[in-house]
């Protein structure tokens, strides 16, 4: 009890010191919890949280690359485009649990008065298209996939895309249905592409909307390239209807598409090497979009991650010289508290102790409310990072166990201070800081301090004795 009460006294009378030493104990925590924090959430979203990522590649044929090789500017595309039995072989040959998902385009002529939706030009475009384009799909996944960038119901409800026979249903788009003044139930007709002679008849189960805004959305034409003028049915309405062999797949119009699904970033890597060794040549691209779109949100917290490495190494740094200047300060002003101490029986060791529990008074009330901080700042912040749906910027214990030990080792490394500023004390340090004017006796004149010794009286007779 006495040394805390001699500590408090040392604390107080060296406020600025003190007050200056507990500000940046506090600094040095709430960064560091803080900053090491983000660095883990990195750390797992490029780890732990990467591997579990499920994967979707997909096959795509490099034209640039093609036209650049081509002598010619009127390239058959139909000639490039892999088939069902290509695709099927580059699957079985990754020797990985796969599974897929399609859908495949094909145009298509209105039959009678039905008309299709207008574009912003009023025209058909140059490229011989149909006026609707039918879009089979094997799933309600693969409509994420479209090249229209998918599409949101607004009324009705959707196709079966799992059914196994043919069915009538149909979904249009509100500008599709508006040009007809059709709506959920309104039967309408288009040509058979296997029989000229011979119409479908459809029956629309649901209307959409477009997604907005997106590159890949076209309602310039009048015409199958028009977003608008898409019908979508299943995939085996698609194929009950001979839309799959009405052309080749790579014809204008005509596109197949199928989306490979994988469970884990090892398996795509796999499917790559695979697929590459079964055959596929470098005119084909393969691609992940989930991986793409994950990485691209990763990266903006990588580069918060390595912002924050540098900035906890500085303050960390600045922190510790901080620190050091105001222990060196605070020693220099103890050569006579350590020379009393000694002087009057004190042990070296019981000295260094105090001095230990003064900087304990400072710094661990420091540490306690830089931990507070950093944990509360860390909560504050966790949903607005990056990629703060991937991994979430919040300290856990064992964030917390190595900041609290890396504030006990510094504390250990100021009691090994302390040990060594007493152990090195000479009491001579103390007494080479005073000075003379004179010798401090002097036996040929009497003087002591330069003052002459009387020597009369009683005096005479002790100095005589």
């Amino acid at each position: 009890m006495f040394i805390l009460k001699e500590a408090w006294g040392s604390i107080a009378g060296h406020k600025v010191l003190s007050i200056v030493s507990m500000t940046t104990t506090v600094v040095v925590t709430a960064a560091t919890l803080m900053g090491l924090a983000i660095v883990e959430a990195d750390t797992t979203a490029r780890t732990t949280a990467y591997d579990a990522q499920k994967v979707n590649a997909i096959i795509s044929l490099d034209k640039a690359k093609i036209e650049k090789k081509s002598k010619t500017t009127n390239i058959d595309w139909s000639n490039y485009e892999l088939s069902w039995e290509q695709y099927s072989t580059y699957a079985e040959a990754a020797g990985v649990t796969i599974n897929a998902y399609y859908y495949e385009t094909s145009d298509a002529k209105l039959s009678g008065d039905v008309k299709a939706a207008t574009g912003s030009s009023d025209t058909k475009s140059t490229t011989a298209r149909g006026d609707i384009s039918v879009v089979g799909t094997s799933s309600k996944t693969a409509t994420r996939s479209l090249p229209d960038s998918g599409f949101t119901l607004v009324s009705g409800k959707t196709v079966d895309y799992t059914a196994t026979t043919v069915s009538d249903k149909a979904i249009v788009s509100q500008a599709f249905a508006k040009a007809n003044d059709y709506k959920v139930g309104s039967k309408f007709k288009i040509a058979n592409p296997s029989d000229a002679k011979k119409t479908i008849e459809l029956t629309i189960s649901g209307i959409y909307k477009n997604h907005a805004g997106s590159s890949n959305v076209s309602t310039k034409y009048s015409d199958a390239s028009n977003a608008n003028n898409t019908i979508y049915v299943s995939s085996y309405t698609f194929m009950g209807n001979g839309f799959y062999t009405a052309t080749k797949p790579g014809s204008v119009g005509h596109d197949l598409r199928i989306v490979f699904e994988l469970s884990s970033p090892k398996d795509y890597n796999t499917f790559v090497k695979k697929a590459r060794a079964a055959g596929l040549n470098s005119n084909y691209i393969i691609s992940s979009p989930t991986l793409t779109a994950y990485q691209s949100k990763v990266s903006s917290l990588t580069t918060l991650a390595n912002v924050m490495k540098i900035t906890v190494i500085v303050i960390g740094s600045l922190g510790a010289i901080i620190l050091l200047a105001c222990l060196i300060l605070a020693w220099m002003r103890r050569n006579e508290d350590i020379g009393m101490l000694i002087g009057i029986g004190v042990g070296r060791a019981k000295i260094a102790w105090r001095y230990t529990v003064e900087l304990l008074m400072i710094t661990v009330p420091g540490v306690l409310v830089g931990f507070g901080i950093g944990v509360g700042l860390s909560f504050a912040i966790a949903g607005n990072i990056p990629a703060s749906q991937v991994a979430r910027s919040t300290p856990n214990l064992t964030l917390m166990k190595y900041v609290a030990l890396g504030g006990v080792a510094l504390w250990v490394i100021c009691l090994i201070a302390a040990i060594i500023r007493v152990a090195l004390f000479r009491i001579n340090t103390l007494l080479d800081s005073v000075s003379y004017d004179t010798e401090p006796y002097d036996t040929d004149s009497g003087t002591i301090n330069g003052d002459t010794a009387s020597t009369t009286g009683t005096d005479k007779e002790e100095v005589s004795a």
